[in-house]
């Protein structure tokens, strides 16, 4: 199977640096037409389903790629956005330090999901995937499950005690893998 992983494109949060967590954003002007440029690099791909998370800027996002292809287009809540708990809506600017340290955590007492937990649901999708029968998928999600899911297909080992696991997926990048 090839596997095609994208994290949604850019909103207005995003560009002022807003936690989004599971908030409903839609797509900022920038967001719309990058992710119009992916629609156009991906068009010729034979895509059979879209995966998405259930958030608006996904979906969005989903529906801009989806005009090249007019397939089914699935909500997962296995791919939703890491929970940010009382972080989201907030500028990442102006966390206090004590805050700072609470974010770096994920701290329960933040009401936060944990790394671990969102691995998890991202592992649960991604083994249902393979019981299907999909040649071409396409999964938008956002960056941490969309590292996640680099993580587990790549087989790369998370150091969840570090830290230092997440890579970047920018707004509307995509990337290719085989399961």
């Amino acid at each position: 199977m090839n596997l095609y992983v994208m994290r949604h494109g850019k909103t207005v949060w995003n560009e002022k640096g807003i936690t989004q967590g599971r908030t409903n954003n839609r797509l900022s002007k920038h967001g719309i037409q990058e992710t119009q440029e992916v629609a156009k690099n991906i068009k010729d791909v034979a895509l059979d389903v879209i995966f998405v998370s259930p958030l608006m800027r996904t979906m969005q996002t989903a529906n801009i790629i989806n005009r090249f292809h007019n397939v089914k287009i699935i909500k997962d809540d296995d791919l939703i956005e890491i929970e940010q708990g009382i972080f989201t809506g907030r500028n990442k600017n102006s966390l206090s330090e004590e805050e700072k340290i609470l974010k770096a955590e994920r701290s329960p007492l933040a009401k936060m999901e944990s790394y671990e937990d969102c691995y998890n649901r991202v592992n649960n999708f991604l083994k249902r995937l393979k019981n299907s029968d999909f040649k071409n998928v396409l999964v938008i999600t956002h960056n941490c499950s969309a590292t996640f899911i680099e993580d587990i297909v790549t087989e790369e080992k998370v150091d969840f005690a570090n830290g230092n696991f997440l890579r970047r997926f920018k707004n509307a990048e995509i990337k290719k893998f085989e399961i």
